[in-house]
């Protein structure tokens, strides 16, 4: 049987741990509550779906018998960003054969403030960042040693992250270029199965139209068979994908998705400045500047003797970082973690180059003060974002549904918008706890001229938003949470 180093495995152990020890124990906002609740129900998430994410998370949290089951999506993220960390030390043993520098390179990544905060909640993107890491890597191997199990791999890998998130097309030109030349060479019919690797995964999102035609026949959701909304509403069915043309609305983004003008951005030569800019200070703010330095020095180092291999791995990350920081959302931080991982990669290669220049004639050394200098860049990233093992305490959701649930009578429609109906789905749909409440995710106005049916049926309360329309009376319920009644003139 193998033998797994220690460096191997503090790769993945450390890290890991860290993020356990820093996962909160219940539901989160936003996307992540969302991202909780959508996989343990079998529903439909916003677009793209993320189909290899939901029915992992739907096998974890019903397999899995501990914690909460915004726990345990929790924890699957952290071992996907865990192994993330892991596969900066395989390619660094791949491309510098460092176990010690790789496994040290690949803590620094994951102390970063950015994929520590990622990895210890439940985030689509750890799935892509650890099926990106995965590609690379394999990758890299095969054009070192022809193997055809590492193409296939590869192969593979890319097509799970195809079919986690749209974003991983953006690493695609990097990929080819890593390709090249070498698969010119390779046979026809492995390059029909490595492509049949890459579709396979990508199948998965056949269970969008399927799923969204069998949750509206059977009813699944309350927002449409009792309040009576058009089919598409978040949690069961976001979307309604249930026909062809339909689901390719779905997968290319969605009513009003910012994706198109994100693309857009990333072809104007104006914003790059900005883009610069931004750029420099988060990486700064995720490395430090002396590891950053470090980075920039093995960029130059592969350079000089691989300057293909150099060239490809810089044009893998670079597309995320404009797509990221030109793209219009609240978090969009989380497109740089392809970036991040390879400057780790490159501050690895930079440490270990750079010394084998200057110190070329003692190994030991070479080894000694690499490792050095990559513990003291680790545990300086670590020791300044400590704080983020404060997250485990937040139970600010879990307190905000328990009020909504005191101060609401257990047959009440709650209108919230997204930051503030996420949780209150997962408390309807996992935990079982809003009795008869259905929770209608929109702000206060959107659905107003349904709102003189629903009054007759059940109270009405808008939560976390007022009401400004003169057609009912408003009474103040609390502010904290902000709720308030309509009620008929």
């Amino acid at each position: 049987m193998r033998r797994i180093s220690p460096a191997a495995l503090a790769a993945f152990v450390v890290p890991f741990a860290i993020y356990v020890v820093s996962l909160p124990r219940g539901v989160a906002e936003w996307d992540i509550a969302e991202m909780q609740t959508v996989p343990y129900i079998l529903g439909i998430s916003h677009p793209t779906g993320f189909p290899t994410f939901v029915f992992t998370g739907w096998f974890i949290s019903h397999v899995l018998p501990l914690g909460s089951v915004a726990w345990r999506l929790n924890l699957m993220s952290a071992a996907a960003m865990a192994l993330a960390a892991y596969f900066v030390y395989r390619t660094v043993v791949e491309l510098e054969g460092k176990r010690s520098l790789g496994a040290l390179c690949a803590i620094l990544f994951a102390v970063g403030d950015i994929a520590w905060t990622r990895g210890s909640r439940t985030e689509v993107h750890t799935f892509a960042i650890l099926f990106e890491a995965i590609t690379i890597y394999l990758v890299l191997r095969w054009r070192r040693t022809g193997e055809e199990r590492a193409l296939l791999g590869a192969a593979l890998a890319y097509g799970c992250a195809l079919a986690t998130h749209g974003i991983v097309v953006l690493i695609a030109p990097g990929i080819a270029l890593l390709l090249f030349p070498q698969i010119l060479r390779v046979p026809r019919t492995t390059l029909f199965h490595a492509a049949g690797h890459v579709v396979l995964p990508s199948l998965l999102y056949l269970y969008l139209p399927i799923r969204s035609n069998y949750i509206f026949a059977h009813g699944l959701d309350p927002t449409v068979t009792i309040l009576g909304l058009e089919p598409g509403r978040p949690f069961w069915d976001f979307g309604h994908p249930a026909t062809p043309a339909a689901l390719w609305h779905y997968l290319t983004g969605g009513d009003s998705s910012p994706v198109g003008a994100g693309f857009a951005s990333m072809f104007n030569p104006l914003l790059y400045p900005q883009v610069v800019a931004k750029f420099g200070a988060s990486a700064a703010h995720e490395f430090g500047v002396i590891a950053l330095v470090f980075a920039v020095l093995g960029v130059a180092m592969l350079v000089r003797t691989q300057w293909y291999t150099a060239l490809g791995l810089v044009v893998v990350g670079l597309p995320s970082i404009p797509y990221g920081l030109l793209y219009l959302e609240a978090d969009p931080e989380r497109y740089m973690l392809t970036a991040y991982w390879l400057i780790a990669l490159f501050v690895a290669i930079g440490i270990s180059r750079t010394l084998q220049l200057y110190l070329q004639r003692n190994g030991i050394l070479v080894d000694a003060i690499g490792i050095a200098i990559a513990l003291g860049l680790a545990a300086g990233i670590f020791s300044a974002n400590v704080q983020n093992f404060g997250q485990r305490n937040d139970t600010s959701p879990t307190d905000y549904v328990d009020k909504v649930i005191a101060r609401t009578p257990s047959n009440a429609i709650l209108v919230a918008n997204w930051a503030y109906a996420t949780p209150l789905g997962y408390a309807a749909y996992v935990e079982r706890r809003l009795d008869d409440r259905i929770v209608v995710t929109a702000f206060s106005g959107q659905f107003s001229s349904y709102y003189p049916k629903w009054i007759k049926m059940r109270p009405l309360y808008m939560v976390n938003q007022n009401y400004d329309g003169k057609d009912f009376r408003v009474q103040a319920i609390s502010t904290d949470p902000l709720l308030v009644q309509l009620i008929p003139k």
